[in-house]
């Protein structure tokens, strides 16, 4: 080899490789940069039952003891480890300043955004006329995905990390997968590329069980861009073998033990929702999604969806039966379009993909537009793959152009959404005047009033706090959370607490279906007593054995009311019975069961004690001759 041609190689190798790191520096630079305003926000919703009040992540040194204790603080058949590590690190950083949490997410939001780019690399190359003499166009479509405003409510959003971190294996996984299959259509084996793409998607489910849609997602890849194809025909007849066993078994999985289970009426009691009403409102749902996307206005993204109408029949409201046309059609024009038009037909079923958890029988709530992480890029390459499909060709300066400018549009509204996110009182604000009817808007807007309040007695936000709790208790299918409100609010001023507050927190007690907010706004109350706060005790018992008489409370909800029965209304029969319910509770484990029966028999309550440990016997939670 010539001086020459060894020179001109190295250069080409410079010139390939400058593109590229380019790219991914400004692309995290945009990403930081426009996040960043967020960063200086407060926790929001579930943050606070997650992460605030979850004892188990607030690590105060970052130990094997802390690393295990957080590994399980989150309940299910795994848990969630790898997230709630996460935020026991961020909490031995910073404490509970929400500060080091929303920038730790940023982080992994950032390194997700250079994996989109890399991807989109990998699926172009399967689309050759798309990208002739394009080279940017990578980095435009990662872009438009990283900085999308729908984005925000998963970044500044602490605990949708959990979706974001499963996210992050299943890109990886998708990188390897692409890799494998690459090296297949070579000739050049593949396999180990893609074990270790399943075994990426394996982690993410330490993170949340999004990953575990990883195999449809690969599905996708093969029904379009890469249609089974490989050098060695015995490799493809083993991918199809192996996708149709698959496809089998998660039907039988999903009907024969999801369906079931989740389709049982009483798995639906604490919604004001059926299984059947749920599903029929996603014909609803994921049309508003798609419009949220393609026209990303801020009014058009209120974050909090607990007013949103379900749909009750295919007719009520019209759009339900609207919105499975066209959700049937987009379906249609997938399977039928998959090998002309590849990239369309793959953005569209990497749409639907990760709905099928959020928008199946399982039981969540009806909507929440940050359940459009992944799904986002599903619509983005529908987009990118429709333009292939234009008869149309402008030219790479216009297309170019065009690009950029989408870009800089999505980045100015993601910019001034987390601006409005970085501070408390003008997202609560925010979120009030762009959805009035939202009952859990208008209660953030009133605590944040409150906590302003509390920074001096005088304080005009101490009425408009109690304006606007008094305002959303009102508002229909309310929860008892603006009650709570008004009570310790009026309570720690001095104020006089009505009696039509307690009123209508019992009423919504007894004829709400029993969930988080209304546990919530008993123990609130209840916690600030057990401190010492001035609270009408016979009031507050008689809205705690509400919830417990409907059997709606958790072990920890009942061990609280034991207490206060004991010690604040001296009725040792009403404590015992609390007692044996929060052994009883379906929340109680047998660690839990064994610290509570000992700190029983510490501070000499036997009463209580034997009655306790009788339960936790009958329950298996401990042994036999546990005292």
């Amino acid at each position: 080899m010539t001086t020459s041609s060894a020179s001109a190689k190295q250069h080409q190798g410079f010139a390939w490789r400058l593109p590229l790191l380019g790219s991914v520096a400004l692309l995290a630079i945009l990403v930081a940069l426009v996040y960043s305003p967020g960063l200086s926000g407060d926790f929001v919703f579930d943050d606070f039952a997650n992460i605030v009040a979850n004892k188990k992540i607030h690590a105060e040194t970052f130990d094997f003891e802390s690393l295990a204790r957080a590994a399980s603080a989150y309940q299910g058949p795994i848990g969630r480890p790898l997230a709630t590590i996460g935020f026991a690190f961020d909490y031995a950083v910073g404490g509970k300043d929400p500060f080091a949490f929303k920038l730790h997410s940023l982080i992994v939001h950032l390194i997700n955004s250079l994996l989109v780019f890399l991807l989109w690399r990998r699926l172009l190359a399967h689309a050759p006329m798309m990208m002739a003499g394009r080279t940017w166009m990578p980095l435009a479509l990662g872009a438009a995905w990283a900085l999308h405003p729908i984005q925000v409510s998963s970044v500044l959003y602490v605990v949708q990390r959990m979706e974001m971190l499963a996210a992050l294996f299943i890109l990886l996984g998708l990188l390897a997968y692409l890799r494998g299959r690459s090296l297949q259509t070579e000739g050049r084996g593949g396999w180990p590329w893609i074990v270790l793409a399943f075994a990426c998607a394996g982690f993410g489910l330490l993170a949340k069980e999004t990953a575990g849609l990883f195999p449809f997602l690969t599905l996708a890849l093969e029904l379009t861009i890469l249609q089974f194809r490989a050098t060695d025909a015995r490799v493809g007849r083993l991918l199809k073998l192996g996708y149709a066993c698959f496809t089998v078994v998660a039907v039988l999985l999903y009907f024969g033990v999801i369906v079931p289970r989740y389709g049982n009426p009483d798995a639906f009691t604490n919604r004001d929702f059926s299984l059947y009403e749920r599903l029929l409102s996603q014909f609803r749902v994921l049309p508003t999604y798609i419009g949220q996307i393609l026209l990303p206005l801020p009014d058009s993204m209120p974050f909090y969806y607990d007013d949103y109408p379900k749909s009750t029949g295919w007719l009520a409201p019209p759009t339900t039966l609207l919105g499975a046309l066209f959700l049937a059609a987009l379906a249609f024009l997938a399977w039928t379009c998959r090998k002309k038009a590849a990239l369309l037909a793959l953005g569209i079923m990497w749409f639907f993909i990760p709905h099928l958890l959020t928008s199946g029988a399982v039981n969540l709530e009806l909507a929440f537009e940050h359940r459009n992480y992944l799904p986002l890029l599903g619509v983005i390459i529908a987009v990118a793959g429709a333009a292939t499909a234009l008869p149309l060709r402008p030219s790479p300066e216009s297309a170019a152009t065009a690009a950029g400018v989408i870009v800089l549009m999505l980045a100015a509204l993601c910019g001034i959404r987390a601006a409005t996110w970085g501070d408390p009182l003008v997202l609560a604000m925010d979120m009030v005047s762009r959805n009035p009817n939202s009952s859990r808007a208008s209660s953030d807007l009133g605590a944040v009033y409150a906590r302003h309040a509390m920074e001096s007695p005088d304080s005009p936000f101490l009425d408009l706090a109690l304006a606007e709790f008094e305002r959303g208790s009102h508002i229909p299918g309310a929860s008892p959370l603006p009650e709570q409100g008004l009570i310790l609010l009026s309570a720690g001023a001095g104020r006089e607490i009505r009696d039509a507050w307690w009123d209508r927190l019992e009423a919504k007690l007894r004829n709400n279906p029993i969930g988080p907010q209304e546990v919530m706004s008993v123990t609130g109350i209840l916690n600030e007593r057990l401190k010492g706060l001035d609270i009408d005790d016979a009031r507050l018992a008689s809205a705690y054995m509400i919830l417990a008489e409907r059997g709606g409370a958790t072990a920890e909800a009942y061990l609280g009311f034991a207490n206060h029965a004991d010690t604040y209304l001296q009725a040792p029969e009403l404590a015992e019975r609390l007692y044996v319910a929060a052994m009883a509770s379906p929340t109680m484990t047998p660690e839990y069961a064994q610290r509570v029966l000992f700190s029983l028999a510490t501070e000499g309550k036997s009463r209580y004690l034997a009655a306790a440990a009788m339960e936790a016997r009958r329950r298996g939670l401990v042994a036999e001759e546990t005292p």
